[in-house]
This record gives structure tokens, sequence and C-alpha cells, in this order.
């Protein structure tokens, strides 16, 4: 399998993006070991740097395409943002073979690549940012179609990494046939998209761990941010959870 990395952050405490999701996947291939046949699996990875527009110029062999965080928002008007967009719509439609997956920005751009023109939209979130560990509660619909990791129970509730504020606003209808929303948390009704064997969003951020985040937190310091925000950034999550998800999606 080769993945090509959209990179649109800085690297924090020495540790680029690309290496975290990296780390991320070779966590969710130890997840998965009794779940799918891992063992003869080779991964490579190509990594464009989006913000200086960098792209791939061909897509023939790709497999699949992770876009991360980033200090931006998709409504922010920077070139690469929009050709971000553009090259998001052309694989979509025109290499269906290859998967999308993103966190956090990812996740708000793809919304805002592929599903604007039916109503959905990248806001602020009137209740503020969501900071640091909070449980999200995975839709039964989208649990349906990893019945591995449900233990038969379809009500799941799993906990990961957050530092957003923006957030995709779907409306009632807005969303094509056969996507699903993939949870919800007190603060984001959208902790995620899914398209079975096409597209798979995470509102939080599963490569990020509890360092990674504090670091972020203290670098920004922004006035906006509890202290109650900071401290949950220093909590336990399910990031292998996640992660194993993730592979799952991509390899099945």
């Amino acid at each position: 399998m080769h993945i090509a990395i959209f990179n649109c952050l800085k690297p924090i405490q020495g540790r680029t993006c690309p290496d975290m999701f990296k780390n991320l996947i070779e966590r969710g291939l130890d997840y998965n070991k009794e779940r799918l046949d891992t063992s003869n699996i080779a991964i490579s990875y190509a990594i464009y740097n989006c913000t200086t527009n960098e792209f791939p110029t061909s897509f023939a062999d790709i497999d699949a395409i992770i876009i991360t965080g980033s200090s931006k928002s998709t409504y922010d008007p920077h070139p690469w943002i929009k050709q971000m967009q553009d090259v998001l719509r052309d694989v979509y439609n025109n290499h269906p073979y290859i998967k999308l997956f993103g966190s956090c920005f990812g996740h708000q751009m793809i919304a805002s690549a592929l599903l604007e023109d039916r109503g959905v939209r990248i806001e602020k979130n009137s209740k503020g940012w969501e900071i640091g560990v909070h449980s999200v509660d995975f839709d039964p619909e989208f649990l349906s179609y990893f019945p591995q990791f449900t233990n038969g129970d379809i009500a799941a509730q799993r906990k990961i990494q957050f530092i957003h504020q923006d957030q995709v606003a779907v409306s009632d209808g807005s969303l094509p046939q056969g996507w699903i929303i993939l949870g919800k948390s007190d603060i984001c009704n959208v902790q995620g998209l899914f398209q079975p064997n096409r597209v798979l969003t995470y509102q939080g951020h599963a490569e990020f761990d509890r360092a990674t985040t504090k670091a972020v937190l203290e670098k920004v310091n922004n006035p906006a941010w509890s202290n109650e925000d900071r401290e949950a950034a220093d909590q336990i999550d399910d990031a292998d959870y996640y992660a194993g998800i993730l592979v799952h999606f991509l390899l099945r």
C-alpha cells in the first residue's frame, strides 16, 4: 500500500505530522493483529508539504491520501487551500480506488471539498473550543461497519485528543446517500464522516499524544483556553482504538 500524506502543519517539538501518522498506522496494525492478517503488509509513504503547493503530479500508484491538521481554516484565502480542494475533488471524482482520510483540518478539508455544494459548512463552533481529551459517542450505524471493534456493543464511546474551534456543520438531508456521521461529543455534533470503502475522517487528533497537545497549547497560549482545557490534555485517550479503525478502513 502506498499512502500520500498531505502535510499542512509545521513540526511540533521536533516531530512532524507525517511521522506521527506513520506511528499511528503502526499502532493500528498492531491493534488489528487478531482482526486482520497484517503479517505481509508493506506500507510506503510519500510526503507532500501542501502549504508550499506540493501535490502529486500523478495518482496512478497512490492507494490512500491522509490530510493532516493545520493551524489554518479551510475558508482562509490561501492559494494552497483552494488547490487542495481542487485536488481532492479530482481524486474523489476520477480516482475511485483512492481512499481519503483526514484529521481535524483534514476532516474539515474533505467536507469542504466534497460536500459544500450539498450545504455542508465549515464554521466556528458557538460552544467554543474543544481542547484536550473528550469522549466521542459513536453512531451505531458507523460501528456496524466495524463489528470487530464493538464486542457486540454498538453503543461505544471512546476518547481522543482535540484542539479545534472550527467544525463541520451538517444540516438535515445535506449528506449524500451512503455518507454517515461517525459520532458526536458534548461540544461538537460531527466528530467525523464516513463513506464505506472511500472516506473516513476524525475531528480529533488520534495521532497526538498528551505531550504533543500540551506543547501546542503552550506554544499558542490562546487566552480563550481555560485551565480546565489545559488539564484535559493530560488525560488518557483511546488513540489505539482510533488507529485500529483507520487501518481497518485502509486495508479492507
